[in-house]
């Protein structure tokens, strides 16, 4: 599958006089291209850069725990600190503090070593915040021509951190229907590897099992599929206080009722359809594995 590549550094701050911060997760971090306008639009989509020049890449194919969603909100905290701290160590930081604090959890990065480190994503999507979803990577690319398409293959995509974080068991699948087949059926290997070995989030893991959910407090005990949680929080950020009116919630706004396909059944149909909510229990009718979401 062709994809457009982008040589750059990355980095977790810059110097503006003082030292500016970026937030890293699980699933993202910022890229400064060596030649941004080789890519000054996709798909109608402007990328954003921010005033130290980087922009930040969204890691295709996976959704970690949120560490801080609007504001404090956030997951389980030890798998979601997990995750951003094995992002960070995979593109080669150390010795990374942070400015400020999220209760007890450092946020905002303050400094690391080294500054920045070479790599280069593939892209084919700008998500809507004008964020480059890619496959990132370390190093040099090894398979390019002149026109600066990437050339991205099953076995190539496994070096990348999108597949390393996947294998590790330290984020959820997320797949859209833009993502190539035969790279989602390989994340999906890794997918069911990481399960069945108990790794990382899949010891802990609710979405299919189940978690009792009695008020927006409750969500930060629970690692669930990440998507199901943001919309949680959206809905309790309503005012709503019964998990049970949440399917009817979710209905009222096709915005939020995201349509999707699941894959073993054959079926296009919408995230109500992929829930099921008794005794203030939530949980996924499906593996998030088995889920593609159509973008809007």
């Amino acid at each position: 599958m062709p994809y457009k590549l982008l040589r750059g550094k990355y980095g977790l701050f810059y110097r503006s006089p003082r030292n500016i911060g970026s937030r890293p997760s699980g699933d993202s971090i910022w890229f400064d291209p060596d030649e941004p306008e080789q890519l000054p639009s996709l798909g109608g989509r402007q990328i954003r850069y921010g005033t130290g020049g980087y922009t930040t890449v969204r890691l295709e194919g996976i959704d970690a725990l949120e560490l801080g969603f609007r504001g404090p909100n956030h997951q389980k905290m030890a798998e979601s600190i997990a995750a951003r701290d094995r992002l960070l160590h995979l593109v080669g930081f150390e010795d990374v503090t942070y400015e400020r604090a999220s209760g007890d959890i450092g946020i905002v990065v303050r400094a690391a070593y080294p500054r920045e480190i070479d790599g280069y994503i593939l892209v084919h999507s700008v998500d809507p915040n004008g964020h480059p979803v890619a496959f990132a990577f370390v190093g040099n690319p090894v398979h390019s021509d002149d026109s600066g398409i990437g050339w991205l293959h099953p076995e190539l995509m496994e070096e990348s951190l999108n597949a390393q974080l996947i294998a590790g068991g330290f984020v959820y699948p997320s797949y859209y229907s833009s993502l190539p087949t035969d790279l989602r059926n390989k994340l999906t290997e890794l997918v069911n590897t990481a399960r069945n070995s108990g790794s990382g989030i899949w010891s802990v893991d609710l979405s299919s099992a189940g978690a009792q959910v009695k008020s927006a407090d409750d969500l930060q005990n629970y690692a669930i599929w990440p998507k199901l949680y943001r919309r949680l929080i959206a809905f309790f950020s309503e005012g709503h206080e019964d998990v049970a009116d949440f399917d009817s919630w979710i209905r009222e706004d096709r915005k939020r009722d995201d349509q999707l396909w699941v894959i073993s059944r054959g079926e296009l149909g919408n995230m109500h359809d992929i829930l099921a909510v008794r005794d203030k229990t939530i949980r996924l009718t499906v593996k998030p594995e088995d889920i593609v979401m159509v973008p809007r």
